[in-house]
């Protein structure tokens, strides 16, 4: 498919859906739209588009909050703070959905096979890890396994129970260093099946963790 006859495709389901929206959403949908085109305005001139082939579509997101921040109204020192946390908060939901992927609470209890209710009672327990996205939570699908969820996954959320949920993540999803010298994820650790000392170390660097982000 050609480059016109995508931008086309886009602009007629966009406008279709538009035509079914209500006046805020088109209200909404025209301030993006014109957000957008100041931004590839300004990456043209800059000859940065030609830089953004090889990003993803999160990467690409990222990169178009930071920037959106600079151009246009948005240049005021408190907004390109916003538009950096924006494109953090891009970039985290991206890995998350590249380690598993992110699951409504339904999804998730097909997965474990209990109700839905029972998933939000795990969440409210702090026995499963769910970011709060608008009225829903995306429950990061590295918790859970073919059998359920990853052995040990509780035990060591009861250690990090005063970390955020986000914070919760990063220490699954960042190397810890083992005694023969690897450097593995600690939920593929748990996910393969650890051994009674690589739980040990995941423990102990759970308490460390919840330590430094407490600090």
């Amino acid at each position: 498919m050609s480059t016109n006859a995508s931008v086309h495709e886009v602009i007629s389901n966009l406008e279709s859906r538009l035509q079914k929206g209500s006046q805020d959403s088109v209200a909404t949908a025209v301030r993006l739209l014109k957000l957008m085109t100041s931004v590839v305005e300004s990456w043209e001139k800059e000859h940065f588009v030609e830089d953004t082939a090889s990003l993803t579509d999160y990467e690409l997101l990222a990169k178009f909050a930071v920037r959106g921040a600079a151009d246009g109204s948005l240049n005021s020192r408190e907004q390109r703070k916003i538009s950096r946390r924006v494109a953090a908060r891009v970039r985290f939901i991206g890995k998350l959905k590249e380690l598993g992927g992110l699951y409504k609470a339904k999804s998730a209890g097909e997965i474990l096979g209990v109700s839905r209710q029972t998933v939000n009672n795990h969440i409210a327990a702090g026995k499963l890890i769910a970011i709060k996205e608008g009225n829903d939570y995306l429950i990061p699908g590295f918790q859970f396994d073919d059998k359920g969820k990853i052995p040990h996954l509780e035990e060591i959320l009861k250690i990090l129970k005063d970390a955020s949920q986000e914070a919760k993540c990063t220490f699954f999803l960042n190397p810890l260093k083992m005694m023969d010298g690897s450097e593995p994820l600690p939920y593929e650790v748990l996910k393969r099946g650890a051994t009674e000392e690589e739980l040990s170390i995941i423990k102990r660097d759970a308490k460390l963790f919840l330590t430094n982000v407490a600090s």
